[in-house]
């Protein structure tokens, strides 16, 4: 059973001393800006040091701040997905296309296109090109990997942690690892990318930028969604991230030549199975 940042607080709350009490009470008030927050940036918000966090988030039973974060943000994640409004669900489909329209405004406001461009760049010049996700996550992740299969790149998709830990160690500094999460929260997706910078790879996250796996990231595609509704279905999640594979996807064909090669051979095969 994964370990529940609430419960454990409940749990142990007796032998914290009245400052880690403190840190934990700000976390558990505050969670969404706290699991955005630097240990140092923690401490100094609650006028410790950084020693004192860490020493809070071991008697907690978290082998560190890193783990404690995660496990908040998981424990968020499930309560709004609990917490679903039916009403909002029904308000944003009687307009359907403006919904979409709001979604990709928002995210080209929010997408930085010099990290896009960098993304491009990696990805072009990438020798090996691994594709990680999970879930509803892996419906973008499996046309971005089409769509780089069409442009003749080396490239995988997998799904499965245990894979991606072993496809990550065979990684070196000329390969890339395009990791797509909706929450970046995952530990599994958190691990393969740790595995595979260890490496050398360098790790493009498609998530949003305060996450912890965009943290780890060299470069980062942000995600933006001001309102996520049915967010185990992945309605907005799978529209913005359509919209940065396909802008990522153009970038490539627009500067790598031979993209360009293999895209138009790809074309005379579509018409030679079109007669």
């Amino acid at each position: 059973m994964e370990k529940s940042f609430v419960n454990q607080f409940n749990e142990k709350l007796s032998s914290l001393t009245q400052i880690e009490e403190k840190i934990a009470r700000f976390m558990l008030e505050d969670p969404e800006n706290s699991v955005k927050m630097s240990v140092q940036a923690l401490a100094a918000k609650c006028g410790v040091v950084p020693s004192t966090v860490i020493k809070m988030c071991k008697k907690l039973g978290f082998n560190g701040f890193s783990e404690l974060k995660l496990t908040l943000a998981s424990e968020m994640n499930l309560a709004m997905a609990r917490n679903v409004n039916l009403d909002d669900v029904h308000e944003a489909f009687g307009d359907y296309s403006g919904f979409v329209v709001e979604l990709i405004g928002a995210e080209l406001n929010h997408l930085d296109k010099s990290e896009l461009e960098r993304a491009s760049t990696f990805v072009s010049n990438a020798r090996y090109v691994d594709i990680y996700s999970f879930g509803f996550d892996s419906i973008e992740a499996l046309d971005l990997y089409h769509k780089l299969v069409l442009i003749g790149k080396r490239v995988q998709h997998i799904e499965n942690g245990y894979m991606q830990m072993i496809s990550a160690s065979r990684l070196e500094g000329e390969d890339v690892v395009i990791a797509i999460s909706s929450t970046g929260t995952s530990k599994d997706l958190l691990d393969a990318v740790r595995h595979a910078k260890r490496f050398g790879a360098t790790i493009i996250s498609i998530a949003p930028e305060s996450s912890l796996l965009s943290g780890e990231a060299d470069v980062v595609l942000n995600t933006y969604f001001e309102k996520l509704i049915l967010r185990d279905g992945g309605i907005a999640t799978r529209i913005v991230q359509s919209f940065v594979v396909d802008e990522l996807f153009m970038r490539i064909l627009e500067k790598d030549e031979k993209s360009k090669h293999y895209y138009e051979k790809f074309k005379e095969v579509l018409d030679l199975k079109r007669r």
